[in-house]
């Protein structure tokens, strides 16, 4: 019997509500974008890098079928504890995940068929060494996918930023700490060199955006997908006497420019990147 045809998956029970309700909002932009675009195939071996808790691992390994053997790689413990129970729940037996870092991949050389990263280049702390690795267990004409976000991220945030920088004389003493978190994200151009630098060749490359709405700064500065993977490098900026003053001073400009202009509205520019071996 088809297993499609015996298979229940009770969207009233606990577990499956636990896993379907639970994709990333910050990432999942650019996870349409990768959906929309990633060469379909008739694989054997696919492998997404800094896979977190599943998404889009999961998605994509179904959609290439269960021919195909997925793998999902990331060091992030309570990750993938979430993305095997999920992988449970569903009940996919394709999907082996491995507890490691991305530029340590153990598998022997061209071993597979397409490798994904969705929104990971940038958080490598070595993207470089996680490329080259890549490029090493890829099939020759496999093919590389791969997200990020770009310099110019919240952009409107940066700029009410620099201005309070400026404002409390603060600009000059904070002037390095600032520029290397700005500029930690990569640009088009930069982008395309790292991977041409790993062995690849880009073959597709699609810029793309979109806008996050608040209130004003209070409500942006509150957000929970803020303080889980933004607000630690804008805290740890500052001296212990300098972060009260600033964040005090940079809330209430914040709030003034919302009010300005009727709401808090910020850019993120993405690149989709399509790569061969």
């Amino acid at each position: 019997m088809k297993t499609y045809l015996a298979k229940i998956l009770d969207w009233q029970s606990e577990e499956v509500v636990n896993q379907y309700d639970e994709l990333p909002l910050w990432s999942s932009p650019f996870g349409t974008l990768l959906l929309d675009n990633f060469p379909i195939g008739a694989y054997e071996q696919y492998l997404d890098i800094g896979c977190g808790t599943g998404f889009p691992l999961i998605d994509i390994s179904q959609r290439l079928g269960s021919q195909c053997k997925a793998y999902g790689i990331d060091p992030w413990h309570a990750a993938i504890k979430r993305a095997r129970t999920k992988i449970e729940t569903i009940g996919l037996r394709n999907i082996e995940l491995i507890e490691e870092d991305a530029s340590i991949l153990p598998f022997q050389d061209e071993r597979f068929d397409l490798v994904t990263s969705n929104l990971g280049i940038n958080n490598f702390d070595n993207p470089l060494a996680v490329l080259t690795a890549c490029h090493r267990v890829m099939k020759t004409g496999a093919s590389f996918c791969a997200t990020t976000n770009l310099n110019g991220t919240f952009q409107e945030f940066y700029d009410v930023f620099e201005k309070t920088l400026t404002e409390l004389g603060l600009a000059n003493k904070y002037e390095a700490e600032y520029s290397a978190h700005v500029n930690h994200r990569g640009t088009i151009r930069s982008m395309r060199k790292l991977l041409e630098t790993g062995g690849f060749n880009i073959v597709k490359q699609i810029e793309s955006s979109y806008q996050m709405r608040f209130l004003n700064g209070s409500a942006f500065l509150n957000y929970s997908v803020v303080i889980v993977g933004f607000i630690y490098p804008w805290r740890t900026m500052f001296d212990e006497e300098d972060k009260h003053i600033f964040f005090e001073r940079f809330e209430n400009n914040l709030n003034e420019y919302s009010k300005i202009n009727g709401e808090l509205k910020l850019t993120i520019p993405m690149a989709y990147f399509e790569c061969r071996k």
